[in-house]
């Protein structure tokens, strides 16, 4: 007994050296707390150059951007101005980085829309949204060369001797009324010759048929009825603004083809036979109306004005500047009203071909009065009331002479419009004045009713069914839609 008390205490104390020896020995856990890991912040380049314009459809956009190189989709979307982006439709679709991409998409209504592209890349990452605004056409857009091209073939083919490349009055010349059908020649086959610089380089053989009509033109003298065996020309006339007009042609023929003989004849007729007939009194120097009607007015100077410009534009010649200052100062000082109309009533072709002789003017000689004046006049003829119906120009007679007035102004217009040297303001105006027209003429052609398909000698109306077609209403028309083709082609040259 006395021995296992002995024991007893070491035992105790071994037992502890042991605890002690296990709780110091083992380590104290430590709880780590891991983060999850941070996913990196991946910046995606935006579209650039992003566009939307009306197409030739109704309320559809074409959208055209460049893709970052990092571009694997595109989310596009759009909105009315007027409406929160929330309610925007939307798409996404693929596309090639570092490439331009298009899409077409169509609205829901007629309106002002913005578009908005983001880029997204294969991971998933997003740009920043780009934004711009558009406004669709409200109606589909008629191709205004395929309208020139129908007007003029209408032109040609059902007023056209086609034997001796001059026109009739009527159809076939059903009124047997063509004899005496001069001056207007020279509109009428401007027409062709805008045809003709429209499309020498697509279609060289039409091309081609249009030189021999120009040719065959020149031949049989363009219909003149006057024949003096003394005139080497063939276009001697008693109407000193009948000649003008041939002769503008003629100079267009050259300009168009290259061929000199036709301005040749021009500045020989402008130099016997035109300005010679000038005189002066108090109220200054012009050119008479006829031979032996001494009366000036603005069909026979403003012409005359833009002769001379036009040649002393070809030949450098100072006599013509002095020619084209004296007419255009007799036209200013007697024949022009403050409010731009010229002479009275005003009527479109003199509007034009004043304003087309100042503008000549003002690029020859740098003067801005002249540029200032052709905007007033030709802007005049688009806008006042004496020269508009409902804001179309308006139907200013259906005799030959009369209606074929506005086949003068529209050539004249689409120069002023086209000129960069035109005011903004005006240029813009013009651009949408012009089309309206060709807008209101467009909806009235009877396309079914090809090759018979005539305009109207007001554009606002359709051409009336059973009633003889004038060649006078037909170039006016025709006048007008190669007009809208002139701007239509020049404009997608200049993008």
């Amino acid at each position: 007994m006395r021995q296992i008390r002995r024991m007893l205490p070491l035992q105790i104390v071994v037992c502890f050296l042991l605890f002690l020896f296990f709780a110091c020995g083992k380590e104290e856990e430590v709880v780590t707390v891991v983060e999850p890991p941070q996913k990196p912040v991946v910046t995606v380049d935006p579209v650039s150059n992003l566009k939307a314009q009306a197409t030739l459809k109704a309320n559809e956009l074409l959208v055209t951007w460049d893709n970052p190189e990092e571009a694997s989709m595109i989310h596009l979307s759009w909105w009315l101005e007027n409406q929160d982006e929330s309610e925007a439709e939307t798409i996404t679709m693929h596309v090639s980085g570092g490439q331009q991409s298009e899409t077409t998409i169509e609205v829901k209504e007629y309106g002002s829309y913005c578009v908005g592209a983001v880029v997204m890349d294969s991971y998933g990452n997003r740009s920043e949204q780009v934004v711009t605004q558009a406004t669709p056409a409200e109606e589909d857009y008629p191709v205004w060369e395929t309208i020139a091209d129908s007007c003029t073939y209408v032109l040609i083919g059902q007023f056209m001797d086609k034997s001796k490349g001059t026109f009739w009055s009527t159809p076939n010349d059903v009124a047997q009324g063509s004899w005496n059908i001069y001056w207007q020649q020279a509109h009428a086959m401007d027409v062709v010759v805008y045809s003709y610089e429209r499309i020498k380089d697509s279609d060289p053989d039409l091309a081609a048929t249009y030189e021999n009509y120009f040719r065959l033109w020149y031949e049989n003298d363009a219909n003149n009825y006057n024949n003096d065996p003394n005139d080497e020309t063939g276009f001697l006339n008693n109407f000193t603004d009948d000649m003008c007009w041939i002769c503008l042609t003629l100079i267009h023929m050259t300009e168009a083809t290259g061929d000199n003989l036709y301005i040749e004849t021009a500045k020989k007729v402008y130099d016997e036979y035109i300005i010679t007939r000038v005189w002066s009194d108090e109220n200054g120097t012009g050119l008479p109306w006829t031979a032996t009607d001494l009366g000036r007015n603005a069909c026979t100077n403003a012409p005359g004005c833009l002769i001379a410009a036009k040649l002393y534009q070809r030949y450098g010649d100072a006599k013509y500047l002095e020619d084209a200052k004296i007419l255009h100062t007799y036209v200013m000082n007697n024949l022009k009203y403050d409010n731009g109309a010229i002479e009275e009533p005003p009527l479109t072709y003199t509007q034009g071909t004043f304003g087309e002789a100042c503008r000549r003017l003002y690029h020859i000689t740098g003067d801005p009065s002249y540029m200032r004046t052709a905007e007033e006049v030709i802007q005049y003829a688009f806008t006042s009331d004496r020269c508009t119906h409902e804001g179309i120009l308006r139907s200013e007679g259906e005799s030959m002479d009369q209606s074929i007035f506005k086949a003068v102004l529209i050539p004249y217009a689409v120069n002023l419009l086209l000129d960069e040297e035109t005011s903004s303001f005006v240029r813009s105006s013009l651009r949408g004045l012009v089309e309206k027209n060709a807008r209101a003429l467009y909806q009235h052609l009877d396309r079914n009713r090809w090759p018979e398909m005539y305009c109207s000698y007001y554009w606002g109306e359709a051409f009336l069914v059973g009633t003889t077609a004038s060649m006078g209403a037909q170039t006016s028309g025709a006048s007008l839609m190669e007009g809208m083709a002139r701007i239509e082609k020049i404009e997608r040259e200049s993008k």
